[in-house]
């Protein structure tokens, strides 16, 4: 059974949002590294790190940004969070293709600078569509008494 835990205010669920978004990227960096070591080409080894990031970081932002508990729903989370990541992915490579439409040969700063600013964008509509698609309580879910976990 899910037993929704206290989704708190916007401002406790934005640092808990944030701090998860750190530790998975370092997931992710640290998958991608391992993946390297001669195991993986870099699309390779990135696409799998940033899957297993991407699916970690659901879990989690399930568990304690939106303090959804139990087993109820979390194929469903999982599915719809990779769909966000989806939505991500497009809006960064969007970024870079525009880029290089508009400034073939830009510098990697700049690059770095397209990839950075998408990314934050992405990450504004990644929370918004956790909190509201992905982890939006029910009327059934409204109705329960959280529970101790």
């Amino acid at each position: 059974m899910t037993v929704p835990g206290p989704r708190g205010s916007l401002a406790g669920q934005l640092l808990v949002f944030g701090a998860v978004g750190v530790a998975t990227t370092v997931v992710h960096l640290g998958a991608f590294a391992l993946l390297r070591q001669g195991v993986a080409p870099p699309q390779v080894a990135n696409a799998a790190a940033l899957l297993v990031a991407a699916m970690t970081n659901t879990w989690a932002n399930r568990r304690w940004t939106f303090g959804v508990r139990g087993r109820e729903g979390a194929a469903r989370h999982q599915v719809q969070g990779l769909a966000v990541l989806v939505l991500t992915l497009v809006m960064t490579s969007g970024g870079l293709w525009l880029l290089g439409a508009g400034a073939p040969g830009a510098p990697t700063w700049v690059e770095t600078t397209v990839v950075a600013a998408t990314t934050a964008l992405a990450t504004a509509v990644k929370f918004l569509a956790m909190r509201s698609w992905v982890f939006r309580p029910t009327p059934a879910s409204a109705d329960r008494v959280p529970q101790p976990t």
